[in-house]
């Protein structure tokens, strides 16, 4: 059994990878914050506040030179900021936590299910206070 490391509050650095469809990795590591703890799933709740570093390596392991990163997906790294995610209580030992790219790209909703969950739930309370001014 899985213990967490860190607190509600605290911050660590999270490292996520995804490999391309060139066989290049990109790697990207965040700050991610601890908004809350699932003790049962081992799972923390984070927020990724900010990129603290990245870089993009050959399928041979070499870096490539940053002029040569693959844009389209680091825009899309860049879009991750912000954005609340569940993750294993092991994530925070810094080692990579290798993803499918269409984590990356949206077609998998890991990185965004928060925000969707959240916009269904705004929208269910708005109804419902809209249902209750108007008496019904």
């Amino acid at each position: 059994m899985s213990t967490a490391n860190y607190n509600i509050g605290e911050t660590f650095a999270a490292q996520f990878a995804w490999r391309l469809p060139q066989d290049d990795y990109l790697r990207a590591v965040f700050e991610a914050e601890v908004l809350d703890l699932v003790p049962l799933a081992e799972k923390y709740v984070v927020r990724l506040n900010k990129l603290m570093a990245g870089r993009q390596e050959d399928p041979d392991g070499r870096l490539r030179p940053t002029e040569t990163y693959t844009q389209e997906y680091w825009s899309l790294v860049g879009q991750l900021i912000g954005r609340k995610i569940t993750v294993a209580y092991e994530v925070d030992d810094g080692r990579a936590l290798h993803m499918r790219l269409e984590t990356l790209t949206g077609e998998h909703n890991y990185f965004y299910r928060y925000s969707v969950a959240e916009d269904t739930a705004r929208k269910v309370r708005e109804k419902w206070e809209s249902l209750e001014r108007d008496g019904r």
